[in-house]
């Protein structure tokens, strides 16, 4: 038959549907992949971490940018960024709206790739809500900055913990270049300088003493050539650890290439350490430790060295929302997931909590004992620790093999 494939020596290629869907998606995931110059920095809380606990993760009086921006219990404070974006453009002639938004505009595509999720909002509302926030951080930090301006700055003095803890959750982040951006292009009068030798007021400066509590200005010399995402990060970059010093690992190789070996599990790194009134039991004694950052772990010869930790009803949300960060952006490191793990192991009941009080390692203002271990008790739910790895792993193991020694059994 003249229709016959078979007899013109056609071959028929049938089509499969599965194949063709699956690889449509591949290449759906291929052009997204593509189009992000630069990976997402400002996340949704994970589901395994968030949890029933919402309270620790959702903005009380304030929200900053997308993703509780059309909250309904927050919109009464909207009209406070409104007042504050007139504050500023007050303060010099040379600052006006239109540079700001012709100046946001050019950055907006950058901006909104950095959420993990995606936005709805139109480009002009998007780029509206990056000035409108931006502008209320720089003038909240400059009324908070210069003694001149540091008049009542909200109707009711307890909104201002409340609106650092807001500013400091995962969910409420804007990107820190938009701030910068912001900055640059803003007059302060106050911080114009005849001098030219005078070295500039910078936005980090003002940013750091503020999530800090004023207790720094300077960024550790580890972090000196970091890019900071977000004044989460920043605030995070600002309780680094000192550097613990590493064990040599003599052979590593044989463990890369025989990782089943023998040798290799008697070598793994604990998971566990034994509460503090079992260690006491064992012979190790509390001691509080003068350091400038509460990580800043120690121990040996049979002392346990740990800076003071003040807990207060903010310091909750302060914790989730660094652990939150650490599991979401992995390359920002694992001290705050691998410190709460440790004072998860250390405190199991009220009276390890009694301990470390006595010893005046822990101050705290949450109210009971059991409040205070039921915090540490929580803090690690849903989160992923490298045992290996994590900056307390050294302490980790020192105290294992400290109990599990002959002398001390």
């Amino acid at each position: 038959m003249a229709g016959d494939s078979s007899q013109r020596g056609e071959v028929v290629v049938e089509m499969d549907p599965l194949l063709n869907t699956m690889e449509q998606k591949l290449r759906i995931l291929e052009s997204k992949s593509f189009e992000r110059e630069e990976s997402c920095t400002i996340y949704r809380v994970l589901p395994s971490i968030h949890g029933d606990d919402g309270a620790a993760y959702d903005p009380k009086i304030i929200s900053i940018c997308p993703y509780h921006w059309n909250n309904n219990q927050l919109s009464s404070t909207e009209e406070i960024k409104w007042q504050f974006l007139l504050s500023l453009i007050n303060q010099n002639k040379e600052n006006k709206l239109s540079k700001w938004l012709r100046l946001i505009r050019a950055q907006e595509p950058r901006a909104r790739k950095l959420y993990s999720e995606k936005l709805e909002l139109e480009h002009d509302a998007f780029v509206e809500m990056l000035v409108l926030d931006g502008c209320f951080i720089i003038e909240l930090l400059v009324k908070l900055t210069l003694p001149t301006k540091n008049e009542q700055i909200f109707d009711e003095n307890w909104k201002l913990p409340l609106i650092r803890s807001d500013i400091l959750m995962l969910e409420n982040q804007i990107p820190f270049f938009i701030l910068q951006a912001l900055f640059d292009s803003t007059v302060i009068p106050e911080f114009v300088f005849e001098d030219k030798n005078e070295a500039p007021v910078t936005l980090v400066e003002l940013a750091l003493s503020y999530v800090t509590h004023g207790r720094m200005e300077v960024l550790p010399q580890s972090a000196k050539n970091v890019d900071i995402l977000h004044l989460l990060h920043l605030f995070h970059m600002s309780l680094a650890p000192n550097p613990v010093q590493k064990e040599s690992k003599p052979f590593s190789w044989i463990r890369l290439l025989l990782p089943s070996v023998h040798y290799h599990k008697n070598k793994r790194a604990p998971r566990t350490i034994p509460s503090v009134t079992e260690l006491q039991e064992a012979g190790i004694m509390f001691k509080k430790r003068e350091a400038k950052c509460y990580l800043d772990v120690k121990f040996g010869e049979g002392a346990m060295e740990i800076p003071q930790l003040s807990i207060q009803a903010t310091t909750i949300s302060e914790f989730r929302n660094l652990i939150a960060f650490e599991q979401c952006c992995p390359g920002s490191g694992s001290h705050f997931t691998s410190y709460a793990a440790f004072m998860d192991n250390l405190i199991n009941t009220q009276m390890d909590v009694a301990v470390l009080q006595d010893c005046g390692i822990i101050e705290s203002k949450l109210g009971s004992y059991k409040d205070v271990a039921f915090f540490f008790n929580q803090l690690c739910k849903g989160g992923y620790l490298d045992y290996e790895k994590h900056y307390l792993a050294k302490v980790f193991k020192d105290v294992r093999e400290y109990c599990e020694s002959e002398r001390h059994r």
